[in-house]
Parts: C-alpha cells; sequence; structure tokens
C-alpha cells in the first residue's frame, strides 16, 4: 500500500512539475516605435511569433523618442530586452554610449542571418567599430512623386517625369499656382533634405576611412547654393509661408495628398498613403535627377532597428524574437503590411511581395544600385543632419552663403566628434 502511495505521490510531482515547466514562459519586453493601425498590425504578426515559441511571450510598448528615454532606463535597470523604437541614425551614438549589445556572437551561430542575405549598403549600416549592433526588419528608399493629373493640366506628358534638374526647374514653375491675390495655391516641388541633395550633386559628409568631416565639399556647396536659387526663383518667403500651413505629412492633410505640391520626395509608403488618403490619386514615381557631374538614381534609406540593449538578463530569448523578425517569414509579413522595402534581398525580390506591393519595385532598382546611401556611421550623425538643415533654412532665408554656413557646420561638428573619437 505504501508503495502505491509513493508511486501515486511520485506522479503527482512529476506531472506538477510538467506543468509548471509548461508554463515557465520567458517574458521579454519590446519597445516598438509603431503607433495606432500599424502597432495593431504589427501585434498580430508578433503573435504568430509567440504562438509558434511557447517558450517565449514578447511584451509590445509603444515608446515615441525613444533614444534618451532608452539611456535613462538602462541607466535604472530598467532598460526593455529589444527595442526597435530608435532609428538607424542612432545607433552608432548607442553603441558609442555602450547602450547596446553586439549582435557579433548570435550572428556567428545563427542559421538564419548571414550578411550576404542583405543589401550590402544596408548590412553596412548596422555596423560600427568592427561589430554589428542592430538588424532591420523593414527600410525604404527614398525617390520623387508626381501627380499625373496636374501633368495633364499643364499639357505635360504624364509618362515623361523629369530627368535633369533644368527640366525638374522647369516642370516645377509650370505645376505652380497662384491665386488674384499673387498668392500660392499649389507649388510644383518643394526640395529639401540638403544632406540627399548633396550626394546627388556628387558630395560627401564624411570620409568613412579617416572620420574626417566633409560639410564643405565643394559639391555640397553647389548642393546647397542650388536650393536657395531653387527657393529664390518663386519667391522664398512666399514657399516658407506656403509651406508653414501644410498639413501633418503622416496625415490625410498630407500636402502631395490634397494637391498642394505637384511633385514630392517620398518613400515606398506612398501606395499605402495614396489607398488610405487619396484612392483616386493618380501618380508616378522617378529618381532624383542629378545635374551634370552628379550621381545619377540616388536613394537614401533608414528607418528603425531592432536592437538588445545592455543589461538585458533575458539575452538569448531576445536574439529568438530579433532573428525572427528580421528573418525571411517575419521581412514578408511586415513587407505586406507597412509597404516597405525588405532589407533582405531573396524577400525583396520575392514575387508575391512585388506582386502585393507594386512600388516596391522602382525602390528595388534604386537599392540594388550603386548609390543607395545609409545614415551617417557616427556617434554625431544625427547632430551632423540637424545642423545641415539649420545651414539649409539660413541659406534659403538670404541669411547666410552657402559656402559660409557649411563651413561653419564643418566646425560644429568637427568639435563634437572630437570629444567621442
Amino acid at each position: 500500500m505504501r508503495r502505491k502511495w509513493n508511486l501515486l505521490i511520485l506522479g503527482l510531482l512529476i506531472c506538477m512539475l510538467a506543468s509548471s515547466t509548461a508554463l515557465a514562459k520567458v517574458k521579454i519586453t519590446y519597445w516598438s516605435g509603431w503607433g495606432g493601425d500599424e502597432l495593431e498590425d504589427l501585434k498580430v504578426v508578433i503573435e504568430e511569433f509567440n504562438q509558434a515559441n511557447p517558450d517565449i511571450e514578447v511584451e509590445t510598448t509603444t515608446i515615441f523618442g525613444a533614444y534618451e528615454k532608452l539611456l535613462t532606463a538602462i541607466a535604472g535597470g530598467r532598460g526593455p530586452d529589444v527595442v526597435s523604437a530608435v532609428w538607424a541614425s542612432q545607433l552608432a551614438a548607442l553603441a558609442h554610449h555602450g547602450a547596446l549589445q553586439p549582435l557579433d556572437k548570435y550572428i556567428e551561430s545563427s542559421d538564419v542571418v548571414h550578411p550576404d542575405d542583405f543589401f550590402p549598403a544596408i548590412w553596412k549600416s548596422f555596423n560600427y567599430q568592427g561589430h554589428v549592433w542592430a538588424l532591420a526588419a523593414t527600410t525604404n528608399t527614398n525617390f520623387e512623386a508626381y501627380n499625373k493629373d496636374f501633368f495633364r493640366e499643364a499639357g505635360l506628358d504624364p509618362e515623361r517625369p523629369p530627368t535633369n534638374l533644368s527640366e525638374l526647374e522647369e516642370v516645377s514653375r509650370k505645376l505652380t499656382e497662384w491665386d488674384s491675390k499673387g498668392e500660392l495655391t499649389r507649388l510644383g516641388f518643394l526640395p529639401g533634405g540638403l544632406w540627399k541633395w548633396g550626394l546627388v550633386f556628387g558630395g560627401d559628409w564624411m570620409n568613412e576611412d579617416t572620420g574626417a568631416i566633409t560639410a564643405d565639399h565643394p559639391r555640397n556647396v553647389a548642393a546647397l547654393q542650388w536650393l536657395g536659387g531653387f527657393w529664390a526663383g518663386d519667391g522664398g518667403e512666399n514657399i516658407q509661408n506656403f509651406s508653414a500651413g501644410f498639413g501633418n505629412y503622416w496625415s490625410p492633410n498630407n500636402p502631395f495628398m490634397v494637391g498642394k505640391l505637384a511633385m514630392q520626395s517620398y518613400g515606398e509608403w506612398l501606395e499605402m498613403f495614396q489607398q488610405k488618403y487619396n484612392p483616386s490619386l493618380d501618380y508616378g514615381v522617378f529618381a532624383t535627377p542629378a545635374p551634370e557631374g552628379g550621381r545619377d538614381n540616388v536613394t537614401t534609406f533608414g528607418g528603425s532597428v531592432f536592437a538588445i540593449p545592455v543589461g538585458t538578463k533575458n539575452g538569448d530569448a531576445a536574439w529568438r524574437f530579433v532573428e525572427w523578425i528580421t528573418g525571411p517569414e517575419g521581412q514578408k509579413k511586415l513587407a505586406k503590411i507597412f509597404a516597405n522595402m525588405p532589407p533582405r534581398v531573396a524577400v525583396a525580390r520575392d514575387p508575391e511581395v512585388l506582386e502585393q506591393v507594386p512600388i516596391l519595385k522602382f525602390g528595388l532598382g534604386l537599392l540594388e544600385g550603386p548609390n543607395a546611401f545609409g545614415d551617417l556611421p557616427s556617434p554625431v550623425g544625427e547632430m551632423y543632419q540637424a545642423e545641415m538643415g539649420r545651414a539649409e533654412e539660413a541659406v534659403t532665408r538670404g541669411e547666410a552663403e552657402a559656402e559660409a554656413a557649411l563651413k561653419q557646420v564643418k566646425s560644429t561638428i568637427e568639435k563634437e566628434y572630437n570629444k567621442v573619437r
């Protein structure tokens, strides 16, 4: 009898142990930068990971403006296990401040992640000082969009967008409209983003071999001079006042969607915007035109990246999630719901993905070309771009000359860069 009781107790203990083991999940906290409908779509994808990995549960929280919050949380021992609420442009700075774990050891033993799986320029953007600090599940390219109906109204061929700067300027003038009071009602084109235009003109912003800051490169100066002249051509103050009244870019009041801009820089999300905000919009896309001596078919790319902060006690589980969501399955799912470019070559070329998001075909051609540029691989990269913006604003307002403005940018960034080298 005693033996039967012992066996019964032993059996119960085994069942309890098995039950507790089955219920013992590793919960990992994930900071996402997506919100609204996109967050709900993302949660559906994450739930698929949770179901396929019953020993892990990903808990998602949306955090906006996560850079400083992440540093503060890590310092207080409350950092997340995974974060994608930071931008690729912030990666080098976070790595420099010791906020992230390098992923090298995980990648070396992974059957899913290999450098050759990704577009070379994108894989390069994950690297800083010899280590890989993050991976991307989505990215985006950059190109110009135009309203075909406005082309038709102006007597322009809607299937022939501008192919050089002279044509861009001419077409922009024809598409710009004024009311009887002499006030702008529609702007043909609004160039912006000195970083991109410097690259288009053939300039460079940093020597990646030496780390030298090259803000005053002659081609960067030429780009800024052109931007200043472009604004002045239609009255800089008028353009400033008109553009100040634009609605939020990420809303139904986007100026291109509501017809206040005839041409505008965009990424692959254009297709999603059109379907969501203006289904009747007839648009086309074209590569950013370059001047003589510049770079043709330039595209810039960026976006959020998945990283594992220091201090996590769940590094292996965190990596399994990062590996999955940046892997082929995760990227394919996110490409379909976000209409963003997959960073993996095979996924970006997948016929099923291209059929569902046709605009990816155009971006794919740019990304596979020689002139695809990621964010500056520097701890001062974001500050650098902010200083470019200030220089651009000063020149377009007529408050500074291009060369002097860029020399000031160089001086400012060199001082900051020397502090962290």
